[in-house]
């Protein structure tokens, strides 16, 4: 019988530590899967929604997609190698907005639908340190935007089909006729 008990108690040992095992692999996978670039950048995206007294109206913030077409537009801006880039001479300082949920991924090359795009502002640079990377900011203002806006893009040129640096989607923002949106992007280059 003790034999039997032990038998019993080892084996659910094995399971539970199995079980232990699978569920550690699996959060291993999710932390892998970083909003990151392979070239060590990380992007951060603002949005504000006003209407037309100024009020706030919509809020959202999150981590952006650096894309593969944005790596390769900085190896042919950088070292003058050729690539896919459409023009690796052209800074990214171009927001743009659209309206699809249509889900992308690092080989993404356009917003789902595109909506307008405006020349952003491009902030003071943060020198990267031994503790940080080195950032910079481009900010963009739409005025009266008129459309339920739930995906924007970095792209270095005013047409829809710019090169991409970084896109992000997110919850829809229904803006009407005399509504505002600023737009707020950080991308940081680590290099770790």
């Amino acid at each position: 019988m003790k034999l039997q008990l032990a038998i019993v108690i080892g084996a659910i040992l094995v399971g539970s530590l199995a079980t232990v095992n699978l569920a550690f692999v699996q959060n291993e996978d999710i932390s892998a899967n970083s909003v990151k670039s392979t070239a060590g950048m990380l992007g951060h995206i603002t949005l504000t929604a006003m209407d037309e007294d100024g009020n706030v109206v919509a809020y959202r913030q999150t981590d952006n997609v650096v894309i593969n077409a944005g790596d390769d537009c900085l190896l042919e801006d950088t070292f003058g190698v050729a690539t896919a880039c459409g023009d690796g001479t052209a800074l990214f300082d171009d927001i743009h907005i659209g309206t699809s949920s249509q889900a992308f991924t690092e080989s993404s090359t356009v917003l789902g639908t595109w909506n307008s795009a405006t020349a952003g502002t491009v902030g003071t640079a943060t020198t990267a340190t031994a503790n940080s990377g080195a950032s910079v900011t481009v900010t963009a203002a739409f005025f009266d935007v008129n459309a339920n806006i739930a995906e924007a893009a970095l792209q270095n040129g005013p047409l829809s089909a710019s090169d991409i640096l970084a896109l992000q989607q997110f919850t829809p923002i229904s803006l009407g006729a005399t509504d505002d949106l600023t737009i707020e992007w950080t991308v940081t280059i680590d290099g770790s």
